[in-house]
This record gives C-alpha cells, structure tokens and sequence, in this order.
C-alpha cells in the first residue's frame, strides 16, 4: 500500500474506534440505570428516558422506576 492509503486507512480505523466507543458509552449508561434498549417501541408500560448505541436505539425504563422520574440518569 502507498503512504497515502495507510494514512486513509488508518483515519477510518480511527473513526471506526472512536465511534464504537461513544456507542457503548450511551449504551452503558442506559443498562447502569437499570433500562433495556429498544430499537422499535419501548415495551408496555416504559418510556423513552434516552438512548442507545450512539442514538440509533431507545433507552426505556418502567413508568415507576426512580430513575425514569429523574430522566434515567
């Protein structure tokens, strides 16, 4: 490979790092506040309190959670 396809490939990687992490970050947090993510609509009687896997996903929590009145956090 030429130098200018390592450094191409290299930012990708790093991209690919970098945007991994912040999907575990919110994901991580939502399963610390006792929530499940869900990618269609929370189930029965939960709420969207926030998100998960970097926005693509619902973070949802009982209706009578604790931490769902405080906004899952």
């Amino acid at each position: 490979m030429t130098t200018k396809a390592m450094k191409i490939f290299f930012l990708l990687v790093l991209l690919l790092v970098v945007s991994q992490a912040a999907a575990v970050s919110d994901t991580a947090m939502c399963r610390k506040s006792k929530g499940q993510c869900s990618f269609l609509l929370c189930p029965m009687f939960q709420r969207a309190t926030s998100t998960c896997y970097n926005g693509l996903a619902k973070c949802c929590m009982p209706f009578w959670s604790p931490s769902a009145a405080r906004g899952g956090h």
